[in-house]
């Protein structure tokens, strides 16, 4: 096990990973689970350093999903937060030397989750943590009039929630509070199409405004989120606002994602190629600085495999319907590795985002959640950038979104084995493909000829057909007529889990089919053919029977 704890590397400086590097846990945004549990980490924790030394009393910071916002959110709330001795969680840590440290666990702290609210009790979910938070700090004494008939009257529509707690703790501890609030605009994101969209949009404004804005019990206030939700004026009454995204931000680079510096580290202790790992995760830009996907690198270190895993939980959904022809032909220049010119905001109305939208907010969408970087991150006087698609993995994301969104309408094929690990079924199937699909003047025979040894051969060349549609490179192309056993099989099919061997009969008579099925099945069995195949994969026998446009067909193992 490799836990590194001295911080300090040669040349000076300190050490950025901590934990396990073979201690990887995706699937936790909680600081101390991570430090505790020795888990790998990338030292973060400048931020807090950052976030304290900026004179902004209430900052938003926008970023693409999976680049660290949850666990950062949190690792400041343990640092702050005066309601627990958090110091170990800190030890080796950037933080445990910066001019900040005095100010860890000496402050009134609250965490509001917005991805955790639903349409249905959002209102009653702020007003209850809001109501826990007031009780865990202040007795009945300290509180106003107005604080009390809120707590005592469940009034979810009321507003006034976030600053009646700000106001209490003041009063209880003589502590001005700090306020996290960790993805506020996931809600208005899943709900835009929604027709209590406006009610939603409203009741977070008002909430936030009443708390946030000109609060003189108010220290300072952290919000993240993926996107700048502005042109309903959804933020614009905090006038004390300062946001950090894509476009500009000198203050949080470095503390999202992963920095070439990092990277660095990692290979040293991991034996990282980085050319190929640039090549997948790299690229997206913050305020001109490349940054790596946090999220795909630590999958990769985990399952020692490159592929897409950022876009495995992704939002391309709220673009499919603005795929209209000028974007599509914007796509595909970018598929093409091409760097295109596009007109840009960086502000998004999810309102006009539900029916109609321009191609600046269109754009700026993909930009602000990760989909295309930009070349160059300053807005020209006429709004455009030039943007591309950074990576292989974002290519992967594009190809999958364009084949699932503008082929959707295709139909929907049946294939020969839908259901080839049931015989009943399978057997059906072929009988489905091959009956009535040839003319009668397809199967017509010579006086000259016999008729039965036809049928087969004509049988025998059209199912031929169907199952070379099967070919890539897990399943080569059928053989047909190859010695095997003690004669000839008409068709081999290799899949990657079984093999399939077919064998045809001709009869006169309807009546005969099944009798001739069941023995070109038992000729397959008599033959031994496929007795040469050694790749140890179970051996389907199909017998089928033809009479003219009739068929029948039986299966065996």
């Amino acid at each position: 096990m490799l836990f590194i704890t001295d911080r300090q590397v040669k040349g000076g400086g300190f050490r950025m990973v901590s934990g396990d590097i073979k201690r990887i846990n995706l699937s936790i945004s909680s600081f101390q689970q991570m430090i505790e549990g020795g888990f790998l980490y990338i030292d973060k924790t400048r931020l807090i350093e950052n976030f304290l030394n900026t004179a902004s009393s209430v900052q938003l910071v926008v970023r693409q999903r999976r680049l660290g916002k949850s666990l950062n959110i949190d690792m400041l709330r343990c640092f702050l937060t005066d309601k627990e001795d958090n110091r170990h969680l800190f030890k080796n840590l950037y933080i445990e030397n910066s001019i900040v440290w005095d100010k860890i666990n000496s402050v009134p702290v609250f965490y509001f989750n917005f991805k955790s609210l639903k349409l249905g009790n959002y209102k009653q979910v702020l007003y209850d943590i809001v109501s826990e938070h007031i009780e865990t700090y202040c007795s009945d004494t300290k509180l106003s009039k107005l604080t009390r008939r809120y707590l005592s009257d469940d009034n979810f529509d009321d507003t006034k929630g976030l600053y009646y707690l700000i106001e209490s703790v003041f009063r209880a501890t003589g502590k001005r509070s700090y306020i996290l609030i960790d993805e506020y605009d996931s809600m208005l994101m899943d709900n835009y199409k929604s027709s209590e969209y406006k009610e939603i949009r409203e009741f977070e404004k008002a909430f936030l405004e009443e708390g946030l804005k000109d609060n003189r019990y108010l220290e300072k206030a952290l919000l993240t989120g993926v996107m700048r939700v502005s042109h309903e004026s959804m933020l614009s009454g905090l006038n004390n606002l300062v946001t950090y995204d894509v476009f500009m931000d000198d203050v949080y680079k470095n503390d999202y994602g992963l920095t070439n510096s990092e990277i660095e580290e990692l290979r040293t202790l991991a034996s990282l190629d980085v050319d190929e790992l640039r090549k997948w995760y790299n690229g997206v830009k913050i305020s001109g600085q490349e940054i790596y996907n946090i999220y795909s690198v630590m999958s990769f270190l985990t399952r020692k495999k490159y592929e897409c895993y950022w876009g495995k939980s992704g939002t391309m959904n709220m673009i499919s319907d603005k795929l209209n022809e000028g974007r599509q032909e914007t796509i595909k220049k970018l598929l093409n590795g091409e760097y295109v010119s596009v007109s840009i905001e960086d502000k998004i109305s999810l309102e006009n985002f539900a029916s109609d939208i321009g191609d600046e907010a269109f754009y700026s969408f993909l930009v602000q959640a990760g989909y295309l970087a930009l070349d160059n991150t300053k807005i020209s006087a006429n709004n455009t950038v030039t943007v591309s698609i950074p990576n292989t993995e974002l290519m992967l994301v594009w190809k999958r979104f364009i084949f699932a969104n503008l082929f959707s309408d295709a139909p929907n094929f049946r294939t020969l084995f839908d259901n080839s690990n049931n015989p009943i079924l399978f057997a059906k199937d072929i009988e489905y493909f091959l009956q009535d699909r040839l003319s009668i003047h397809d199967l017509s025979v010579y006086k000259s000829e016999n008729a039965e040894k036809v049928y087969e051969k004509i049988y025998h060349t059209f199912v031929l057909g169907l199952l070379s549609g099967y070919e890539d490179t897990k399943c080569p192309r059928p053989l047909s007529n190859r010695e095997s056993g003690d004669g000839r099989y008409d068709i081999l099919v290799q899949r990657p889990t079984e093999n399939y061997i077919f064998e045809f009969k001709s009869c006169s008579e309807n009546e005969d089919l099944l009798k001739h099925a069941e023995k070109a099945l038992n000729q397959i069995n008599t033959k031994r053919y496929g007795a040469d195949l050694t790749d140890g994969k179970p051996l389907v026998k199909i017998g089928i029977a033809v009479c003219g446009k009739r068929c029948r067909v039986v299966c065996g193992c």
